[in-house]
């Protein structure tokens, strides 16, 4: 599976009213923070082991990465790849950006540094919507971004859409998806509208939002885009996302067949050697002792078992014999086999070859799926 590494960069645009990350002007400065995060990096442990017939992965997601100056980011990817020994030239490794604070300046500049993957907040391509969700990007800003992602050197490009939101309709979900295609990204996401509890985002929509009508469009838009993008080449590879052959998230994936993975930064969580581990949310406590983590969670193989399938039915592979024997060298033990034949009786996953995989059904109530196995 290669390495795993993750950079929790938790800085947002601004204040804004779907979410609780805290703009940079609530600290004053990033100097403190990348220091503490290149420090942690390069006192990290040596735990995974490296498989030569695999690449390595790294992604830097956020909150938005991309609004510290592009030397933070450019110098701690340094310090990543040397402290690991990573080859940019076969790594996967990703940057998330939005398309307020993303500049040519920025998105050269993470070319330059090895950079090879960006995934782009668009969310949406109408304005209305765009409003909506308090973005501060419009839609020509939006394809400005992809633009500067293209000139900068960037052909792995990863869109997101959201999916559900008040005043959205099927036909503005697949008009936003063609144009994600047409401005040259390979791989697109799409996630139904959530809100954290007590912003101003939920205040005013948060009812709304319970409406079986809205709900019921929701699934629509989700399913109708589904098969809008397998009509254009993108295949479904996972419940959320959908790319060109080639061109899935390798990182991403990784999660998906709980690999185990680094966890480098404020707020940020690993799983190395059996055993998860988090740092404090809290930013002025990671600049202080950035080395400080608190171990969560330690996996039995019992534990390890139920969680690779649970994680694996949000693929397109589903889960599979052959694919658990090459993970833990052995036959899906019986009680997990019980657990799949309930899961197909229920209508909510289908025989597929030799293991089972979310069926339509499924789709629509994955986490009913998801706890047979917790």
């Amino acid at each position: 599976m290669g390495r795993h590494f993750y950079v929790h960069i938790p800085f947002c645009e601004a204040k804004c009213p779907y979410c609780s990350f805290f703009s940079i002007a609530d600290k004053g400065g990033y100097g403190d923070y990348f220091d503490a995060l290149i420090k942690e990096i390069r006192n990290a442990p040596s735990e995974i082991e490296d498989d030569p017939g695999q690449n390595d992965t790294v992604y830097f997601g956020g909150g938005t990465p991309s609004v510290p100056d592009s030397e933070y980011l450019a110098d701690t990817l340094k310090a990543l790849i040397s402290r690991f020994d990573i080859d940019p030239a076969v790594a996967e490794i990703t940057i998330e950006a939005n398309p307020h604070s993303l500049t040519f300046q920025k998105a050269s500049a993470y070319r330059k540094a090895g950079f090879n993957r960006i995934s782009m907040g668009i969310q949406s391509l109408h304005d209305d919507t765009l409003r909506t969700l308090g973005r501060l990007h419009d839609r020509e800003g939006a394809l400005n971004a992809l633009k500067i992602a293209r000139d900068a050197g960037f052909t792995n490009i990863s869109g997101d859409l959201i999916l559900g939101v008040p005043g959205q309709s099927l036909d503005d979900v697949l008009c936003d998806a063609g144009m994600l295609i047409d401005n040259g990204c390979k791989h697109i996401s799409s996630y139904s509208l959530s809100i954290e509890e007590g912003t101003p985002f939920e205040k005013r929509y948060g009812t709304e939002l319970d409406d079986p009508d809205i709900q019921e469009m929701e699934r629509k838009m989700y399913h109708g885009l589904r098969g809008f993008l397998r009509e254009n080449g993108f295949i479904p590879y996972e419940i959320s996302n959908s790319a060109l052959q080639g061109y899935e998230s390798r990182h991403n994936s990784a999660y998906w067949s709980a690999a185990e993975y680094y966890g480098f930064g404020a707020g940020a969580h690993g799983y190395i050697g059996g055993k998860r581990y988090g740092h404090d949310n809290d930013i002025d406590k990671y600049i202080n002792d950035p080395l400080s983590t608190s171990i969560e969670e330690v996996l039995s193989e019992k534990d390890k078992m139920n969680e690779y399938a649970m994680l694996m039915l949000r693929t397109s592979a589903g889960i599979t014999e052959e694919g658990f024997s090459v993970r833990f060298g052995c036959p899906i033990p019986g009680y997990l086999l019980d657990k799949m034949k309930i899961l197909v009786d229920k209508g909510l996953c289908e025989r597929s070859g030799s293991g089972i995989m979310l069926s339509r059904y499924g789709l629509d109530y994955a986490n009913i799926a998801f706890m047979e196995f917790l």
